[in-house]
């Protein structure tokens, strides 16, 4: 069964480094350097987690976050907040599932996705 995972971030270089990580490990991937470019792919695709920045242009992780939690077709993809800032992780139970300090390593990366993806199977279409 194929995981797929969206990663949002406006850093392209760390970006592309875990999309290059995630896809060598049978991920695929889509990547969005903003939250309306999130939107758009979730739109277009189904995703089973998403991997988002805190700090971003156009639309932050946080509002990213309360977007797809108040859209009932996107409501049950897990969300995992990335930030290097320990005051920018916003406080709101139910908000995301995760979160990964930068930097991290890939391993840790790997527990974390696979952690908020189990119990998950009921969620394929």
């Amino acid at each position: 069964m194929d995981r797929s995972i969206l990663i949002v971030d406006d850093e392209f270089g760390l970006a592309e480094m875990l999309r290059e990580m995630l896809m060598e490990v049978g991920y695929q991937v889509a990547v969005a350097i903003h939250g309306r470019g999130a939107l758009q792919v979730l739109r277009d695709r189904r995703v089973d987690l998403v991997l988002t920045d805190i700090m971003m242009p156009v639309m932050d992780g946080p509002e990213l976050a309360r977007t797809i939690r108040a859209d009932p077709s996107l409501r049950t993809i897990p969300i995992v907040m990335m930030t290097s800032l320990p005051s920018a992780v916003p406080a709101e139970p139910g908000l995301y599932e995760g979160v990964l300090r930068k930097p991290f390593e890939p391993g840790m990366l790997l527990v974390v996705i696979e952690a908020c993806l189990q119990g998950r199977d009921d969620l394929q279409h």
